[in-house]
C-alpha cells in the first residue's frame, strides 16, 4: 500500500514518536510511506504544510492540491486539530481516510468527518466517546512499546528509595499530588520529576515542594530516566492511554498509577502494578509502601504482559489490517 502519515505538531512528544515508530514498522513491511507535517517539524515530513490551525483553508487547499496528483491508499492523520484540514483535502478524492483519536476528552461532531472511512481508538472508553460522529468502522488497537529500546533490565532499589514522574509537568498530571505523597511518604523516600511545563506552575510546584527530597531534573532520556528511578509514578488526574507506563512494565520499572483512563486498561491492578484512585496523595504513598515488598512479582508480570499485547511488532499489524479491511 502508499500509505500518507500526516502529524503536524512540531516538538517531538509521544504522539509524533508513535507516528515515527509505526511509518518505520509499515516500511519494514514492504509499504510506502510519506509523511506530512510542518518544516522543521521532529517527524522530519517530506511534504511540508503550514498547518497553522484547524481552520488552516491555505494548507487544507495546498494538501488537495498534492492528493489530486499523487495517489495514496490510506491518509492517516493523527493529531485532533489535522482532522478537519486533511478530511477537507480529501472530500471527493480517491484513498481512504482513517483518524487515531488520542484524546479521551469528547469529540465534536464536524460535517467533514463524513468522509472519514475508519478511526482508530487505543482504548474502548475512546471508542465509546467517537459514538458523536457516527463512525462507519472503529478498530480498538492499542499503542505500542519497542521492545528492542526498552530492554528488560530491572535493578536493585537505590537508596533512598526514588520515585519517578516523567511528562509534562501540569496540575492535571499530578505532580502535586505526588509530591504530597513524598511529605506523606517521610524519610526513605525521594522523587525525581523528569519533563518540563509553564514557567507559572513549574515554580508554584519549586515552592510546595521546598524542604522535600525532590529534584527536578528537566528534560531528560529514556531508557536512562528508568535506571535512576526504583518506581515509576503516574499520578494523572486522567490519562488517555499512558505510553509511559508501557515504557516502564517494558523496562523492569513497577508502577503506580491511577485508576483514570487508560491505565486501567493497561495495569491489572495487583498483578503488573498497582492503580490508585485518582487526586488522593495518601493512597499513593500507600501504594509505594505495598509495591516495595513484591517488586519482583510485578515486574516480571509486567513485562510478560507487554510481550503478549504490547510489542510493536504484534500491533503494528491490526494496523495494517485495518487498513486493508477498509
Amino acid at each position: 500500500m502508499r500509505i500518507l502519515q500526516v502529524s503536524s505538531p512540531r516538538q517531538l512528544g509521544g504522539g509524533e514518536t508513535h507516528v515515527l515508530e509505526l511509518t518505520a514498522a509499515l516500511r519494514e513491511r514492504g509499504h510506502e510511506v510519506v509523511l506530512a507535517g510542518r518544516p522543521g517539524s521532529a517527524v522530519k515530513p517530506s511534504i511540508e504544510l503550514p498547518f497553522r490551525n484547524s481552520l488552516d483553508a491555505l494548507t487544507a487547499l495546498s494538501l488537495r492540491k498534492i492528493l489530486k496528483k499523487e495517489t495514496f491508499d490510506v491518509v492517516h492523520a493523527h493529531a485532533a486539530r489535522d482532522y478537519p484540514l486533511v478530511a477537507a483535502a480529501l472530500w471527493g478524492l480517491p484513498g481512504k481516510l482513517v483518524f487515531t483519536r488520542h484524546l479521551i476528552r469528547k469529540i465534536h461532531f464536524n460535517p467533514f468527518y463524513e468522509r472519514v472511512d475508519g478511526w482508530i481508538a487505543p482504548t474502548r472508553q475512546i471508542r465509546r466517546s467517537l459514538k458523536v460522529v457516527a463512525p462507519r468502522a472503529v478498530a480498538v488497537i492499542p499503542n505500542w512499546v519497542d521492545l528492542g529500546r526498552f530492554p528488560f533490565a530491572p535493578h536493585r532499589p537505590h537508596s533512598p528509595i526514588t520515585l519517578g514522574l516523567l511528562g509534562q509537568i501540569s496540575p492535571h498530571k499530578g505532580h502535586d499530588d505526588a509530591v504530597e505523597a513524598v511529605r506523606l511518604l517521610g524519610p526513605g523516600y525521594r522523587l525525581l520529576i523528569g519533563g518540563r511545563g509553564t514557567p507559572r506552575y513549574e515554580k508554584s510546584l519549586r515552592r510546595r515542594a521546598l524542604g522535600l527530597p525532590v529534584e527536578f531534573a528537566g528534560f531528560v532520556e529514556l531508557p536512562d530516566f528508568f535506571r535512576a528511578v526504583d518506581i515509576l509514578l503516574v499520578p494523572s488526574w486522567e490519562e488517555p492511554f499512558g505510553l509511559v507506563i508501557l515504557e516502564a512494565m517494558a523496562a523492569g520499572i513497577p508502577v503506580i498509577s491511577t485508576a483514570a483512563g487508560g491505565p486501567m486498561h493497561i495495569l491489572r491492578s495487583g498483578e503488573e502494578g498497582l492503580l490508585v484512585p485518582p487526586r488522593t496523595p495518601s493512597a499513593l504513598a500507600n501504594a509505594v509502601r505495598n509495591i516495595a515488598p513484591d517488586v519482583d512479582r510485578f515486574v516480571q508480570a509486567a513485562r510478560r504482559r507487554v510481550e503478549s499485547e504490547f510489542d510493536i511488532q504484534s500491533v503494528v499489524p491490526s494496523v495494517e489490517a485495518f487498513y486493508r479491511t477498509l
